[in-house]
């Protein structure tokens, strides 16, 4: 089993080749992004803040000569920073107006903050959007309690979908067809003990999530974490994200979680909904 710890996944995201049959794709804005996405995996699989030449050839697929082009492009463009005694490079701060540019442009984002940051105070706890991209569940808004570790504060955190509660809601809403394919093209291997890694357990989860309307993780991606999730629903049935409240032991168990937690999951993600659908 592997120990996940706070702000750092044991293998990188999902990162599929994107289908270029019949659509424009510029091979070089792809190689680009292999070197910003190296140092992804750089945290995830050598838990590396910065990362050497050899080091984005090896994570980014490229070749050596490659590799130095687009990463010396990328400082001085400043979204790649280079340690001139190191020369090992990390990301650069301009990489930010990317979150930026998204969050101001996200509505879903604008309606949820307010109603999140009302459900963090009433048991001043964590409360997290999550939003899936690929095989992950990715925090696209986090309202942090008062003693959150740095890396339970940051946005843009990736967890697979699988064995993760805001996962788990948004998978049991998506046609069977879709929830099917996100778990074929998954890791599923152990990140704890409690990790559910067998497909006909993780369906009948999800469709006990279904009915629920609500499903809580018992340290399935985190020991002493016992986190609950309710999705957050368009007209149609379809969840869009999920409403996501961890409880870290010793203040939350399992049945404290379901007493408190699990109802004010349910309608922090009924009033997003509300809102979401009026907004349309």
């Amino acid at each position: 089993m592997l120990d996940l710890a706070d702000d750092v996944l044991p293998y990188p995201p999902s990162e599929a080749d994107p289908d270029r049959r019949g659509k424009p794709f510029v091979a070089s804005v792809g190689k680009c992004f292999q070197v910003l996405k190296a140092f992804r995996r750089g945290q995830t699989e050598l838990r590396q803040r910065d990362l050497g030449l050899s080091e984005i050839c090896k994570l980014s697929g490229l070749d050596k000569s490659a590799a130095q082009r687009f990463s010396e492009t990328l400082v001085t463009l400043g979204y790649l920073e280079k340690d001139p005694g190191t020369r090992r490079y990390r990301p650069g701060i301009a990489l930010i107006d990317f979150y930026y540019t998204f969050m101001v442009s996200h509505r879903l984002a604008q309606i949820a903050m307010p109603i999140l940051i009302e459900a963090s105070k009433v048991y001043d706890t964590t409360v997290n959007l999550c939003e899936m991209e690929g095989t992950d569940a990715i925090y696209t808004v986090r309202i942090p309690q008062a003693k959150a570790s740095y890396g339970t504060m940051l946005a843009g955190r990736r967890v697979p979908a699988f064995c993760a509660s805001p996962g788990t809601v948004m998978l049991a809403h998506m046609p069977e067809d879709e929830a099917d394919a996100v778990l074929a093209a998954s890791d599923l291997r152990k990140i704890t003990e409690y990790t559910l890694t067998d497909i006909p357990a993780l369906k009948a989860q999800m469709a006990e999530a279904r009915r629920l309307g609500y499903h809580v993780s018992d340290q399935q991606s985190q020991i002493h974490n016992v986190s609950t999730a309710a999705p957050v629903l368009l007209m149609d049935g379809r969840a869009v994200a999920a409403v996501h409240i961890p409880g870290y032991a010793p203040q939350w168990n399992l049945e404290s979680v379901h007493e408190k937690l699990v109802p004010l999951a349910v309608d922090t993600a009924r009033r997003i909904s509300d809102s979401l659908t009026d907004a349309m």
